[in-house]
């Protein structure tokens, strides 16, 4: 039986609170029902003087599959001749007040993920301070592959944290990351077995809780000064590419391709 999804949950443990991207059916898709109840929930935590560490997750055993495709394809099919930019373009409203809200919060984020981790979920595992993979997690950066720019601050992060030519590989051929490869490079903080991501995420979360809150704020904050203090116009030059290549023709193109080969198979 089908069940309403959440789109966000919330669970308090403690100081420790645990962010939940809950609808499962879009792979914890960002959209205009997951969007804007994600932001304002981190948003509202950056207020939040109880919560000390903040642990984003997803639901259903993936932790994002990024923009939600299967809403762009149908929006095209209904559309035809039409670009899909006005969706991403409503999309990426929160898509980029999401990765702003992670980098501005004064608490420390743990990105705990299982699963799929693609398009803007890896960027948002950039933007977190530590991030926590399951060995068999896929990391997928998806973007160029069904004719899309990056989007969610990856093209930042990346260049940042892998320098110019390791992320140019890993955006134009668009292959899988493994997250033995992703712990080597320094996207993902900490390795976990299958389905116990979570649980290493609380670990760490205990840990951070019982330091100095305003110590790692600052701490938080001058780092992030050193690494994304051009972050805020560098997502506005994403969105236009991205708005901009959903309008061209290719994306209708791939993005069929891609849906049809993703589609369940009948039995």
């Amino acid at each position: 039986m089908n069940r309403t999804p959440a789109y966000v949950r919330l669970d308090r443990r403690g100081p420790v609170v645990t962010v939940t991207m809950d609808n499962p059916v879009t792979l914890n898709g960002m959209d205009d029902e997951m969007g804007p109840r994600l932001a304002r929930t981190l948003e509202g935590l950056a207020r939040d003087p109880e919560a000390r560490v903040v642990i984003l997750t997803g639901a259903g055993g993936n932790f994002s599959g990024g923009g939600n495709l299967k809403r762009a394809a149908a929006f095209l099919e209904e559309h035809p001749g039409q670009g899909a930019g006005e969706i991403f373009a409503n999309y990426l409203q929160y898509v980029i007040r999401v990765a702003l809200a992670i980098t501005a919060l004064p608490q420390p984020l743990i990105c705990a993920v299982e699963g799929a981790s693609s398009g803007a979920g890896l960027s948002w595992m950039a933007a977190g301070d530590l991030a926590v993979a399951a060995e068999d997690a896929r990391l997928v950066p998806g973007f160029v592959k069904v004719g899309l720019v990056p989007g969610a601050g990856g093209t930042y992060h990346f260049a940042h944290l892998f320098g110019p030519a390791l992320a140019a590989e890993l955006f134009m051929l668009g292959d899988a990351m493994t997250p033995a490869r992703a712990h080597e490079l320094g996207l993902v903080t900490h390795l976990a077995p299958p389905g116990a991501a979570l649980a290493k995420a609380h670990e760490l979360a205990q840990r951070l809780a019982e330091g100095p809150a305003q110590a790692l704020a600052a701490t938080k904050r001058l780092l992030g000064r050193a690494v994304r203090g051009g972050l805020a116009p560098h997502l506005e030059l994403e969105r236009q590419g991205v708005v901009s290549a959903a309008d061209d023709p290719e994306f209708a193109v791939r993005v069929r391709r891609f849906m049809n080969r993703h589609a369940p198979k009948e039995k």
